[in-house]
Parts: structure tokens; sequence; C-alpha cells
């Protein structure tokens, strides 16, 4: 999924009160019962909803940069404050490696943009992972291996040495 899909234009538009509106709509349309839009001051859950009678509470983070470790431990508090079995946490970009650690750990469900873009109209586009997404230069199975490996740096792209560097993207 290319960071600048133009899928996403709208939901990068959202504010995040109407980002959490538009995944409650989308829970809503995925069948999940009792789904709750919290609202106001972030206490750990901006959502919650119950899916195979399991109440999950939902940390929506619509954000620029990658989603820090923070948003997870928010949402083991959002958990435990709305008394729910499991956590969800959403967001329009990526997690950090540290997030994804502590989701793993606390068995919290993540849904990134890739995930989302399973969920809007249309194909995902297609992308050669063997070339630069800048200059086209093949690339080797390492560079690949590395940039898919940390979407939230590379936004799910591979590019080559030169223009692995945000300066040159």
């Amino acid at each position: 999924m290319d960071a600048t899909d133009p899928r996403f234009e709208v939901i990068d538009s959202l504010a995040g009160t109407e980002f959490e509106l538009a995944l409650v709509e989308l829970f809503e349309m995925l069948g999940y019962d009792e789904v709750t839009h919290i609202g106001g001051y972030d206490k750990g859950a901006d959502i919650t909803f119950v899916r195979e009678g399991k109440r999950i509470a939902v940390q929506a983070k619509r954000q620029s940069k990658a989603v820090p470790l923070s948003a997870a431990r928010q949402l083991i508090d959002g958990i435990r404050r709305y008394d729910c079995a499991g956590g969800l946490l959403v967001t329009n970009n990526y997690f950090t490696e540290q997030a994804v650690e502590c989701a793993t750990e606390w068995d919290i469900e993540l849904w990134d943009r890739r995930v989302l873009a399973e969920f809007l109209d249309g194909e995902a586009p297609e992308i050669d992972s063997t070339v630069c997404a800048i200059c086209g230069a093949q690339v080797t199975a390492g560079i690949t291996k590395w940039c898919l490996d940390h979407p939230a740096r590379y936004g799910g792209a591979v590019f080559c040495l030169k223009h692995q560097s945000s300066k040159n993207r």
C-alpha cells in the first residue's frame, strides 16, 4: 500500500473525531453489536463494540506519524476502564515497532492503513516490490525486506538506498 494511495485522501483529511465517527459507521456495517462512540477527553478508548459476544475497546489514532507505544498503553487503560475483553488500535497510518511489541504482548489487535484499505472501494494498487518507488531502480531482496518490515518509516513502499532518506522522498 503506497502512502500516497488516492483512496486515503478522504481518511487522511478527517479530523480526529470525524475519523472516530467513520470507524463507528464501519463497525456497524461489519455487523458488530452495541457500537458506542465514547467521545470527549481520552480515557483510553474512543469506541466500544461487541463482537462474537465480547466487548472490545477501540483506540482510534488519526495521525500524520506512526502511532507510538503510548497509544497501546492508553488502550490497555481503556480495556480495563470499560470492562472489555479485548482491544483494537486503529490508525490511518502505521505503528512504531514498540507499539507493535506492546500490542502483541497484551493481545491487542492492530489495524493500520493497509487493513483499512481492505474496507475502501476499489482495488489496492499493485506495487512492484523489486524496484524503488521513486526512481524505478532494481533493489535487492534485503532492501525490499527492510522497507516492508518498517512500514512506519517507508509507508509500505520500497526505496533504493539513495531514496530511503526522508529528505530524498
